[in-house]
């Protein structure tokens, strides 16, 4: 999921509840000195590969279970996450780099969650309709429905099980990065591609950048 155009205009003043939150179960997770490294220009210029665009059959096609040994798994979401923190994004699934396997990196709040073989358990029948990107879909974003709040399961690298809860930006994540594993874009579930998909503006001078991801209509609409 993209956040491309995040900048020092979305830093809120005040805090805020988390927007996603793990309810039972232990997932594993690309925090403190992990982040920290595999964020780092040296580890990211090694390990970053482009991220598969729009078009691209493994996008358009259900990825498949893994099956891969503890090294190789770990070097695969070390090169996702890489590519993730390359391109600017919230999220990201393995397809998105060419590798048609179920799994995920949920990356809102900086959460790094990992999830193998997600399944979306529930989602609110509350909607909203906000703006979405996607490193797919590079310099456009749409305006879609979406539940305000869903729920997960997924496995940790060593087969344990966890259940994840979003909310908002959260839940829109969770879900853009569930879809893309069925081999679905957020283009695909726009109402119209002619009227809700956009090109991202790039700010004014002296205008702060703002995030793509997770905004209302009215928030995106050019200034004047």
């Amino acid at each position: 999921m993209s956040d491309e155009t995040l900048e020092s205009g979305d830093v809120d003043d005040e805090p805020r509840e988390p927007r996603l939150v793990i309810v039972k179960g232990t997932p594993w997770t690309i925090t403190g000195a992990r982040r920290e490294r595999w964020s780092s220009d040296e580890f990211v210029a090694a390990n970053a590969v482009d991220i598969r665009q729009v078009g691209d059959p493994v996008l358009h096609s259900a990825a498949h279970r893994p099956k891969l040994a503890r090294a190789d798994l770990e070097a695969l979401i070390a090169r996702m996450f890489a590519s993730m923190i390359a391109a600017r994004g919230i999220g990201i699934a393995a397809p998105q780099i060419g590798v048609p396997l179920r799994i995920c990196i949920i990356d809102v709040d900086e959460a790094g969650i990992v999830a193998i073989e997600p399944q979306v358990e529930w989602v609110s029948d509350e909607l909203d309709e906000t703006s979405e990107g996607c490193l797919s879909v590079r310099g456009l974003y749409g305006m879609i429905e979406r539940p305000v709040a869903a729920r997960l399961s997924a496995l940790d690298p060593a087969g344990k099980r966890f259940t994840l809860e979003g909310d908002e930006l959260g839940a829109q994540c969770l879900l853009h990065e569930t879809d893309h594993l069925e081999g679905t874009l957020y283009v695909d579930l726009l109402r119209s591609r002619v009227d809700d998909l956009f090109p991202v503006e790039p700010p004014e001078p002296g205008e702060e950048s703002r995030s793509v991801s997770g905004r209302h209509r009215e928030e995106l609409e050019p200034s004047t």
